[in-house]
This record gives structure tokens, C-alpha cells and sequence, in this order.
């Protein structure tokens, strides 16, 4: 015969599993997963779950690589772990690439500008002694002018 204990423990797996398959029927699917949530999701009391150590202890490895592996989906990382997300979710991680894309070509168009003003300084600098160099040469008498055409 299958005790009480039994059958709670079994639906907090149950409802584990639910939420790791991104079916929930009594909490919302997106978020974080939780001890809580688990609960939540196998309608036990307020931290019922706490009564099932054993249980606790199975979870919390689950959990922690589960919202890991979400994590990286949502920041747009590389994850091999198959995490669900939500509508909303996939749309958050949209707008959050979005984003890092805008920063960085943002990024790339300010490091252009001050690269195309450190060279107009540097063409300027070199144009003005390039100047300076002329008016010296002119300024000296023994600098003979070529003429064009004579051979």
C-alpha cells in the first residue's frame, strides 16, 4: 500500500517534471525554477516541500542546471542542455540580443570617429610641416629653381 508520504513525494516529481518541460498547469511557466515553485506546482503548503529532504536533495541539481542552462539562453549564450522558454521569454532574450548588438555597433561607430579624428590631426600636423619645410627651402638662397623645358 502506498503511504501518504509516498504519493506527496510523487507528485512533487511530478510537478518537477512539468516545470522542466515547460508544461506547468498551477504556476506560471517562465521565471526561474524554485523549491517554491515546485511546490507551488504539487498544490502543497507553504514549504511543504521542506518535509522531503531526500526530495530537496534531488532537486536542488536539477534546478541549478536548469536555470543555468535558462540563464545562457536567455543571455544569448551557447547552452547544449534543451531549456523551454516561454513567449515572453524568447522575446526577452530577443530584446536582450538586440541590444548587445546596438552597444557594440554603437561601440564601433565611436571607435571610428576618434580614429577618423586622431588621423585628420595627424594629416593636419604633417601638413603644416610639410608647409614649414617649403617656406625654409624658400627661404634659403642657394636653392636653384628647375625649369621646365630646358634640356
Amino acid at each position: 500500500m502506498i503511504t501518504k508520504r509516498e504519493l506527496t513525494e510523487a507528485r512533487l516529481r511530478e510537478a518537477l517534471q512539468r516545470l522542466l518541460d515547460g508544461r506547468p498547469t498551477k504556476t506560471r511557466g517562465d521565471g526561474l525554477l524554485t523549491l517554491n515553485k515546485i511546490n507551488k506546482e504539487a498544490e502543497l503548503g507553504n514549504s511543504y516541500i521542506h518535509k522531503f529532504p531526500d526530495f530537496v536533495v534531488y532537486a536542488k541539481p536539477i534546478i541549478e542546471e536548469h536555470n543555468t542552462a535558462k540563464s545562457k539562453l536567455l543571455n544569448d549564450d551557447f547552452s547544449l542542455t534543451e531549456v523551454k522558454l516561454t513567449e515572453a521569454e524568447r522575446f526577452r532574450a530577443e530584446l536582450n540580443r538586440e541590444r548587445r548588438l546596438k552597444e557594440r555597433y554603437r561601440q564601433e561607430r565611436n571607435d571610428a570617429r576618434k580614429a577618423k579624428e586622431e588621423l585628420e590631426t595627424l594629416n593636419n600636423t604633417l601638413m603644416y610641416r610639410l608647409f614649414e619645410l617649403q617656406q625654409e627651402l624658400r627661404s634659403q638662397n642657394d636653392v636653384v629653381p628647375i625649369l621646365k623645358g630646358k634640356s
